[in-house]
């Protein structure tokens, strides 16, 4: 069992279950989600990233001692990957930075499409000279500002800046673009290929859990 931790706040549990259901669907893996408290507007700066780490470590503790063998933070900005993998026993994967190792695999060239000031710092490091540089959709500053029109737009205008710089391939460094479904429709409009995090962090996971269980039917 998969583990996702969702970073914003919400009560809706087929809301909180939702980049859950990606990966289910995708890849066969069974997932329970949960997401942390009192982070209404999810994580957009460096304050509300250290206001998480403590609830993503606790958050993970609470998913192993249900049975949970791995662990995936649902946020590209990678918050607490480290923290988490020192309190549990169990692989964590951070869904930014498996969508960077990702699209090395598509692309020498990449760009960041990010809520952020800047491409979160473990992606940038991935990437190292495949970066070609980040931008970020006008307008937009939180994640609930992506699931609109407007916001829409915007990131679509900011990931043909992307293209135009030279990307051959875009990590989507905010999993709100998971929320919308916005790979499919970047790829369509613009024929570049982007690199969706929670199907990334899905495709890390996957392969883990199908080795397990050829080890199991092995006896």
């Amino acid at each position: 069992m998969l583990g996702i931790i969702r970073v914003l706040t919400m009560q809706d549990e087929v809301a909180i279950g939702l980049h859950g259901r990606v990966i289910e669907q995708r890849y066969g893996l069974p997932v329970t989600s949960v997401c942390i408290p009192d982070q209404p507007q999810g994580i957009y700066d460096d304050a509300t990233d250290r206001e998480s780490v403590p609830k993503i470590v606790v958050a993970a503790q609470q998913l192993v001692e249900q049975g949970c063998t791995s662990i995936g933070i649902s946020c590209a900005a990678d918050p607490a990957l480290e923290e988490t993998r020192q309190a549990v026993n169990v692989p964590v994967y951070g869904a930014g930075s498996c969508a960077a190792h990702l699209a090395l695999t598509a692309a020498s060239r990449v760009g960041v499409l990010t809520i952020l000031e800047e491409a979160p710092p473990l992606i940038r490091r991935i990437l190292g000279e495949s970066y070609i540089g980040t931008e970020r959709p006008e307008g937009v500053r939180t994640t609930l500002d992506l699931n609109t029109p407007q916001g829409k737009e915007a990131a679509m205008a900011a990931g043909l800046r992307l293209q135009e710089k030279g990307a051959e391939a875009i990590v989507l460094a905010c999993t709100g673009f998971v929320t919308m479904n916005f790979a499919p429709e970047l790829e369509r409009r613009l024929g570049i290929h982007a690199i969706d995090p929670i199907v990334a962090l899905g495709a890390a996971a996957s392969v883990r859990w199908e080795r397990e269980n050829e080890e199991v039917q092995a006896g």
